[in-house]
């Protein structure tokens, strides 16, 4: 088996010869079959997690996206800069109205979406472990194993986390080359695209804050673990470099200061710090909140609530993901799934993470302090569960829907790369012993994605159950064939529960379908729809009745001013169905109210007829109030209650 740094597949290296110094800020010419590597790998793994996504669909957020974009014509900055459950997302809300105008409800748009920015966080990824590796073919470890693991799967096959979280990847991992390529080159366009790739990052999530801070701590990782001069003075008279895994190339110069890397990059951490303190400004403008939470004022803080978080984050979550777990998922409709690793995936992740930060502190030099970053990155995510999400009714086992620690895929690829690059404590290894350890870390390679595909497919298995699909699918399909409106209602709680209201009611959820009749406040044709989204005649249960009206053939005259009909006992608040059986001298239009409630009007026509009102509110009467024109109109007994089905 050839080495991973081969000469034959290694870029045209001119230190490979050992013929001349290499510029220190000077990155190996692209090596068309790495590129050509690094191309079907991101291709590939887009393909497999498209073929995830496209196992579900639409699911919780990405049906109240859906309803909060189809009621805006144009997408406006109102809309764009939408607290949307204390995100602020104005990428995200943009590729929502897309979807919702152009195929709402086609599940297939959203598939897109998510495979080009699949393929752009890919790219990105290849492009920061290009630099960091000089275009060394072992840059293909990283790349593989990041897109392998599980850890970041769910993020990026949930429609609305992924439109979240695929950017804030691809801006990570630009913002960390681009500033080592500042760093190494002083160039202009190097700061410009750092600051602009967490521009980028924060127009679809806030936790893109986070970008300018990775790029710092790899950027010091980097420098830290490349200044040993030692490493660099071995490197230019070893013949076996080129067989050496991943050992960082010969700089021909000593490593540059600190100080010279602050000159280098200074003015780009100054336009990072303007457009941080720029979005935070307008994020509390528009949102003023972290995530969607609510902190118990009676409470003292997290407690052992932060150290539940974090205990899951290790040991459930972030932990057997590194050994392609969890092999395992749970779901609790309407939640996500949910990694429940057995305990031979937590021992593997944790073996295999013991084993890998042996091999690094052993034979790398100065490897430490990015390794340590590494293991606390998560503890950021947990954080912001903390704050942001982290109240009464949310459970520790949110953060082992990993979708919260996507972007830790990006740091271990990092700090990974910089472990690979760093110079050898014992000097470069002979040609046979390099070789050996190339097998070794291609056969880690093949297990660690042979154990990530079991979690792969068992995870799809679970994302398949959709009853948002079972549900709107068929409902859809029966509207079309209906030509009565619609009474409003709820979806079932295993669609949408009501704390999303009222993004809940079918109204959100089918918005801009087209082909389907109205959907609100009355209709002459009741029907109910069950769990499967089929129709069902209806008629109302009474809970209340209006009386019998004193005038005989008329029942309640209605006056021009409006008239108040009493119930035969109160109504609690709520949502209520009233059978209004009327008389009317001519078409027109009338105002129904509870006491308490909202007005609702309601068309009506000439003759005798019945309508159904779906009414909100309590008391003990109704008023109804005719529109201009209408003339006589009586209305007689009927009951107020909810719809069953016939």
């Amino acid at each position: 088996m050839p080495s991973l740094t081969d000469p034959q597949l290694t870029a045209h290296d001119p230190a490979s010869a050992g013929s001349r110094r290499r510029d220190p800020g000077e990155v190996a010419r692209p090596a068309p079959r790495v590129v050509a590597a690094c191309a079907l790998i991101v291709v590939v793994f887009t393909a497999i997690r498209t073929w995830v996504a496209a196992a579900g669909w639409f699911y919780w957020d990405d049906l109240i996206l859906h309803g909060k974009a189809a009621a805006h014509r144009f997408p406006d900055p109102g809309f764009l800069l939408a607290d949307h459950d204390g995100h602020l997302m104005p990428g995200g809300m943009a590729l929502a109205w897309v979807a919702a105008h152009v195929a709402p409800l086609d599940f297939r748009l959203p598939l897109v979406q998510i495979a080009v920015l699949q393929l752009i966080a890919g790219a990105a990824l290849a492009r920061m472990l290009w630099v960091l590796l000089r275009g060394r073919p072992v840059l293909l470890v990283p790349l593989v194993l990041a897109l392998a693991i599980p850890l970041g799967l769910p993020a990026a096959t949930w429609w609305a986390s992924a439109v979240n979280s695929l950017p804030m990847a691809a801006a990570m991992a630009w913002a960390v080359a681009s500033t080592i390529r500042l760093a190494e080159t002083g160039r202009r366009r190097n700061a410009v695209g750092a600051v602009l790739a967490t521009a980028v990052g924060l127009l679809f999530v806030e936790k893109a804050v986070l970008v300018p801070v990775v790029a710092a701590a790899v950027l010091w990782c980097w420098w830290w673990t490349g200044r040993s001069e030692r490493g660099h003075d071995r490197g230019q008279h070893s013949d076996h470099h080129d067989d050496e895994v991943g050992s960082r190339e010969p700089l021909g110069a000593a490593a540059p200061t600190w100080t010279a890397v602050w000159r280098s990059t200074r003015w780009m951490w100054a336009g990072q710090a303007v457009l941080l303190v720029g979005w935070a400004a307008v994020f509390a403008s528009t949102v003023g909140r972290a995530g969607g939470g609510e902190v118990d004022s009676d409470s003292d803080g997290p407690g052992p609530g932060l150290w539940a978080l974090i205990d899951k984050t290790y040991r459930l979550a972030v932990g057997p993901t590194l050994a392609g777990g969890p092999w395992r998922w749970e779901r609790w409709h309407p939640g996500p799934p949910i990694a429940e690793p057995p305990a031979l995936a937590v021992v593997a992740g944790a073996l295999l993470c013991a084993s890998v930060l042996a091999w690094s502190l052993l034979t790398r030099e100065r490897t430490g302090p990015a390794w340590a970053f590494a293991a606390v990155y998560p503890l950021a995510s947990v954080l912001m569960v903390a704050v942001g999400r982290f109240g009464p009714d949310t459970a520790a086992e949110i953060v082992q829907t990993l979708r919260y620690h996507a972007d830790s895929a990006i740091v271990l690829a990092a700090v990974l790369a910089m472990a690979l690059a760093a110079p050898r404590r014992d000097g470069p290894l002979p040609r046979a012993a390099a070789r050996w350890e190339g097998w070794a870390l291609a056969g880690l390679v093949v297990v660690v994605v042979s154990s990530s595909s079991i979690s792969t497919a068992t995870y799809r298995e679970v994302w398949a159950e959709q009853p948002s699909r079972d549900y709107v699918l068929p409902l859809v399909d029966a509207l079309r064939a209906r030509d009565a409106p619609m009474l409003q209602a709820d979806v079932p709680p295993e669609v949408l529960l009501p704390v999303t209201a009222p993004a809940h009611r079918l109204a959100s959820v089918l918005a801009g379908v087209p082909g389907l009749p109205p959907i609100g406040s009355w209709t002459t044709e009741p029907v109910v729809v069950d769990a499967a989204g089929r129709l069902h005649p209806a008629d109302v249960v009474p809970g209340r009745t209006l009386g019998q009206g004193p005038e005989p053939g008329c029942g309640h005259r209605i006056d021009a001013g409006g008239t108040r009909i009493g119930l035969d006992g109160p109504l609690l608040g709520r949502d209520w169905v009233l059978r209004v059986n009327y008389l009317a001298a001519r078409d027109g239009t009338v105002e129904v109210r509870l006491d308490e409630g909202d007005r609702v009007e309601v068309p009506v026509t000439a003759g005798l007829a019945t309508v159904f009102v779906r009414v909100e509110g309590s008391g003990t009467g109704v008023t109804f109030t005719p529109g201009e024109g209408l003339g006589e109109l009586c209305i007689g007994s009927g009951p107020v209650g909810v719809l069953v089905p016939r």
